[in-house]
């Protein structure tokens, strides 16, 4: 039987539809049956047909099925743009019907990671055989030609990838390797122009480095009264109050800038400094509220910079037993969509650092898959840096993407998030 086991009179699971160009119009489907069926046994050929015309005629191509993807693709190996047919000018042309996209090779093609550098092809064939039929199976090597400790395996079927990501994902840790094995869907073109796009991102966030925020930032430390002098004394006349807030609020745009934002991230924190001190009512207050608004500085570059932050916070999120993330005060939590599918959880948490201080990040994680779902959490422990983090981050734009930023909904809301 050509079939599968459970239905023998149907094409296996993993068959594929085949659309034939360049064939004679004025072949029958028993004429093109002889000659596909030199390449396996054939389950249905569909001639396609001009049906305004009396009767109708052949447009020169069909349709396709054998009962084994293996024989298809013997086919196409063999005829497309080899064999060119009686009366015809071109080589016939086969390739998946476009039915058979959802079975493309990104969607069955898996990247291998944390492999022993002993393993050969056919080491890791065995390993992933009994998750399905293999059509591929490469190894990475480099120019010395040993192995790099990872492989591409693509299956014949979607399913039988996500049988194999599911079973072996971390399952093991191989000799001479520091962590278990990593099995995940291999980045298509699209992945990859999405990374470049994040990796961008992040090198801009990285332009708020210590070296410039922290020189500028010590010059401002002049700005308080110094002990035992007046704040109208002649040795601080060198001090312009007005100057300084400019420094101040200079030394914000740039660092907004820098991020590429629309608004300037952690001006709530200035915002609240500034606005408490009133420098038309003499020198003495115009200090107090420079102080502020430099501690305000401090507390915002703190927060934007990832290299001077505690890198140690997720390690101390808080999760509960049921496995929710810990939560800030009402209006504080955000939910953030249309993530790039490579964001991890200190991903995240650096993109929402600039604007105040993140309690929790986490993305969302499929259990089937181990992937994640491209949507995340994010809480702060004040409203007014969340709300600050969705005038500048809804809508920014990440790869072929732009981020959903919004207010996570009451507890006491009976809508789904």
């Amino acid at each position: 039987m050509n079939g599968s086991l459970d239905n023998p009179d149907q094409p296996d699971m993993d068959a594929i539809k085949m659309f034939v160009g360049q064939i004679p119009r004025s072949w029958s489907e028993d004429q093109l049956r002889e000659l596909f069926e030199s390449y396996g046994a054939v389950y249905e050929i569909n001639v396609l047909r001009d049906r305004s015309q009396n009767p109708p005629q052949s447009k020169g191509c069909c349709f396709i099925t054998y009962y084994t993807r293996k024989s298809a693709l013997e086919a196409q190996n063999a005829l497309h743009n080899m064999k060119i047919l009686p009366g015809m000018h071109h080589p016939i042309q086969m390739k998946p019907a476009d039915s058979e996209k959802n079975n493309a090779v990104e969607d069955r093609k898996l990247f291998i990671g944390m492999i022993s550098k002993k393993c050969n092809e056919n080491d890791i064939r065995l390993m992933f055989s009994p998750y399905g039929q293999i059509e591929e199976c490469r190894i990475l090597r480099g120019p010395d030609g040993l192995s790099r400790g990872c492989a591409f395996v693509t299956f014949t079927a979607r399913q039988m990838a996500l049988s194999a990501i599911k079973t072996m994902h971390q399952s093991q840790t191989m000799e001479g390797c520091s962590s278990p094995i990593v099995v995940k869907f291999a980045d298509t073109q699209k992945d990859k122009e999405q990374k470049r796009m994040a990796q961008q991102l992040q090198q801009q966030m990285q332009q708020l480095n210590a070296a410039s925020m922290w020189g500028n930032l010590t010059g401002l430390n002049s700005l308080g009264p110094q002990s035992g002098s007046s704040p109208t004394s002649s040795n601080n006349s060198s001090v312009n109050p007005m100057a300084s807030l400019g420094a101040l609020q200079s030394l914000a745009a740039g660092a907004g800038a820098g991020l590429n934002m629309s608004s300037l991230a952690g001006m709530a924190a200035l915002n609240g400094s500034l606005g408490s001190g009133n420098l038309s009512n003499g020198s003495g207050n115009t200090m107090e509220a420079l102080s502020q608004a430099y501690s305000g500085i401090q507390q915002y570059a703190a927060a934007a910079l990832p290299s001077l932050y505690n890198q140690s916070l997720l390690s101390q999120q808080s999760v509960s037993a049921a496995g929710s993330q810990k939560e800030g005060p009402e209006g504080a939590n955000l939910f953030i969509y249309h993530l790039p599918q490579e964001f991890g959880d200190q991903d995240l948490l650096q993109m929402f650092m600039p604007f105040g201080n993140v309690i929790s990040a986490k993305v969302f994680i499929d259990k089937q898959t181990n992937l994640s779902k491209c949507f995340g959490f994010v809480s702060y422990d004040n409203p007014v840096s969340s709300q600050a983090a969705i005038q500048s981050m809804n809508g920014f734009q990440i790869g072929m993407k732009r981020l959903k930023v919004q207010l996570k909904r009451s507890k006491n809301d009976s809508k789904p998030y």
